[in-house]
């Protein structure tokens, strides 16, 4: 009895294994032909039945569901990027054993990478910027080993200022280690005369001794890129107002270099915006230490100072930004600015003035200060006209400070002048 009972079990499993075969021939077949759905219909099917049977039929199994989807390269996006799923399994289940269809998937790995990069420098040139770092992410997922589409799917998301999607490959990138410290191999085509990148130094090579088509090989040294990473992903975390987090990652990217100035520049801005005006003016100083006619900074620092109430300061400031660039007219304006805002306390003491002789004496002399500051307003505020001739707020005050000062030429100037920048 346990004779028949084993030959029975032997017969079912034989008709279980012949059954599933027979399903894969009809597949293979299916995707032949281009019928896909049908393929896919059929090899869900049998999909719970699969995992008991041996490496052989699994690896087919996994090929001819990868090729379903990737169907001879016309599948969607979607689909092709199922499909590298499937063919990795397909390699998991040969990797120790004969590698039937492994080749096969390598020629397919190959055809599916230039297609993503290809996909993605199209979307690219169209500004979907969306499309594009999609199809450089699965460039990468084919293969693993080229990091630096990775890294630059992170630059078109920040360029396309999907900054969540930006920070997710900053740091899986900075999970694997990735620097892009890499030697890059060039050659000059001899029919255009150009010179060309190439993937690695085989391909270049070849192209060289081989067929004769470049010359002039080099290789170059690609700098790390670590930096920049890590700078990125502090900007991030300042565009989501998580000042804290930013701040960690200036400080892991200084570790590297303490002097970069664009490290500096974003730290003093978080800074600023945690309210921690003295760090923000020591960082502001540090640059000048190494860009000293950086005309942004120095005008910075020349609004710190006013914030201060460091009038003197922050007019120097303002001045040296001008000597730097003539053209610089925020400072112009904030150098008006701050002249005429000093009137605030003199006006306020005029009207509480009495009426006796004292009161009238000092009265007369603020009024003198006061023009006096209109006098000292108006070559910033002239100049700001003269660099801008449609700033309206600019016209309405040098005709306002004409009209105090009884100067009636120019104030007839700029009451044309305004009347005319209201009315357009």
């Amino acid at each position: 009895m346990k004779k028949i009972i084993i030959s029975l079990l032997v017969f079912s499993i034989f008709q279980f294994t012949f059954s599933q075969k027979k399903e894969l021939k009809t597949v293979d077949k299916l995707v032949k032909s281009g019928d896909y759905e049908n393929a896919l219909t059929t090899l869900e099917s049998i999909n719970s039945l699969i995992e008991t049977s041996d490496d052989k039929t699994k690896a087919k199994y996994y090929y001819l569901k990868g090729l379903a989807k990737y169907q001879n390269g016309t599948g969607s996006f979607e689909n092709k990027l199922l499909s590298v799923d499937d063919f990795n399994k397909v390699k998991e289940i040969e990797e120790s054993s004969s590698k039937i269809y492994s080749t096969k998937v390598d020629d397919i790995f190959v055809n599916l990478f230039n297609s993503f990069v290809d996909d993605s420098r199209t979307s690219l040139e169209n500004k979907n910027y969306k499309n594009s770092y999609k199809n450089l992410e699965a460039a990468y997922t084919v293969s693993k080993k080229d990091t630096l589409y990775l890294y630059n799917a992170a630059l078109v998301a920040t360029e396309a200022e999907d900054y969540t999607t930006a920070l997710n490959f900053y740091k899986r990138l900075i999970s694997l280690g990735y620097t892009g410290v890499s030697i890059k191999y060039f050659a000059t085509e001899k029919e255009s005369g150009k010179e060309q990148v190439f993937q690695d130094k085989k391909s270049r090579d070849f192209s060289v001794d081989v067929i004769g088509t470049h010359e002039s090989p080099r290789d170059e040294m690609a700098k790390s890129v670590e930096i920049d990473m890590l700078r990125s992903i502090a900007a991030i975390y300042r565009n989501q107002e998580n000042l804290e987090k930013s701040i960690e990652y200036l400080e892991r990217a200084k570790l590297i270099d303490s002097n970069d100035i664009n490290l500096i520049l974003l730290e003093s801005n978080v800074r600023w915006e945690m309210g921690q005006v003295d760090q923000y003016q020591r960082l502001i100083s540090k640059a000048l230490e190494i860009e000293p006619n950086n005309v942004d900074l120095i005008f910075n620092l020349g609004v710190v100072n006013a914030d201060k109430g460091n009038f003197d300061d922050a007019i120097s400031y303002y001045n040296k930004a001008i000597e730097i660039d003539s053209s610089y007219t925020k400072a112009y304006l904030n150098a008006a600015a701050l002249i005429l805002d000093r009137e605030g306390p003199m006006i306020e003491e005029m009207n509480s003035l009495g009426t006796s002789t004292a009161d009238y004496n000092r009265y007369d002399e603020l009024k003198i200060e006061r023009e006096n500051l209109y006098k000292k307003a108006i070559p910033y505020l002239e100049k700001v006209f003269e660099l801008e001739s449609d700033n309206l707020n600019a016209a309405r005050t040098l005709r306002n400070i004409f009209s105090a000062l009884d100067e009636t030429e120019s104030y007839n100037k700029y009451k044309v002048i305004v009347a005319e920048l209201e009315n357009r």
